[in-house]
């Protein structure tokens, strides 16, 4: 039998290299986390009489949710960036698995804050960051 690893609910977070004051560690995530949301495709079939001919994509746009508790202050630190200056360089995101390995974006932008409810009965705002996501390096070696 193969061992199917473990996942570590604890290590999903989110490095900044230019503003580190806006890392995200486990303690001010919702039960929810991280999310990633991959947007386009890492090749373009492009169709052709006879077949199609592939097309890599030498990097596609990669959005992050991060699911913060509204109640701590990484939030309020959130918001004050917001309102200064969205565009944030780059950034290291930590998966829950040592083995799927991690991610590195560069160019990130702070793209949106999720609608909220303010009744007492949600601890969280969704912050949304949007940044460019490297694939198909091989590609570059054909130059």
């Amino acid at each position: 039998m193969i061992n199917p690893g473990v996942l570590n609910r604890v290590r999903g977070s989110v490095k900044f290299v230019d503003y580190p004051q806006l890392n995200v560690s486990a303690s001010y995530l919702a039960q929810e986390g991280i999310e990633l949301l991959f947007q386009g495709n890492f090749v373009d079939s492009l169709p052709v009489m006879a077949g199609v001919v592939q097309s890599p994509q030498p990097y596609i746009l990669l959005g992050v949710r991060i699911h913060l508790v509204r109640s701590q202050e990484l939030a309020s630190i959130y918001k004050k960036q917001s309102e200064l200056n969205c565009l944030l360089g780059d950034i290291r995101l930590y998966t829950d698995s040592t083995k799927y390995g991690d991610f590195d974006l560069i160019n990130t932008a702070l793209n949106n804050v999720a609608d909220m409810t303010f009744n007492g009965t949600d601890p969280g705002v969704v912050i949304t960051l949007t940044g460019t996501y490297f694939v198909n390096s091989s590609m570059w070696d054909a130059i």
